[in-house]
């Protein structure tokens, strides 16, 4: 049986299905990326001014971010916590996560000292130093 054979025509001819599909997943993969970072963002919270403010530093360690509103409420990853699993939570990470994590607390400028007190001690129980609070600029 005879293999019937197209004619090629002369040059390079590039197969770039392979590129349609990596082009895709990278349009896949930013735009989970950028729902989970605008999930962190959920909560309307009034941050408090500084006068003094240091920059990003070009590394971003781990982080994680919790959000305390004006009504008093610990929110993680856009879901409603107790301080209690807030804490059970900081426990469960890996020992060496744990020293690299840093944790970023976006309060409301209204809430009391007292809301922000227990998320700091678990922090220091979990072993976790690096702790910022997100400000605005004056």
């Amino acid at each position: 049986m005879r293999v019937p054979m197209r004619p090629r025509q002369p040059g390079i001819r590039f197969n770039i299905t392979p590129l349609i599909d990596i082009v895709f997943l990278l349009i896949v993969f930013f735009l989970a990326a950028t729902h989970l970072t605008q999930n962190e963002k959920l909560e309307a919270v009034e941050l408090p001014e500084a006068s003094q403010n240091e920059n990003e530093p070009d590394e971003a360690p781990r982080r994680m971010i919790i959000t305390i509103t004006q009504d008093e409420k610990l929110h993680l990853r856009g879901n409603e916590i107790s301080p209690e699993e807030l804490e059970a939570q900081l426990l469960s990470l890996e020992e060496s996560k744990r020293h690299e994590m840093e944790i970023r607390i976006r309060g409301d400028r209204r809430i009391p000292y007292r809301i922000v007190e227990p998320v700091l001690i678990s922090c220091a129980r979990a072993g976790i130093s690096n702790v910022k609070f997100l400000v605005l600029n004056e």
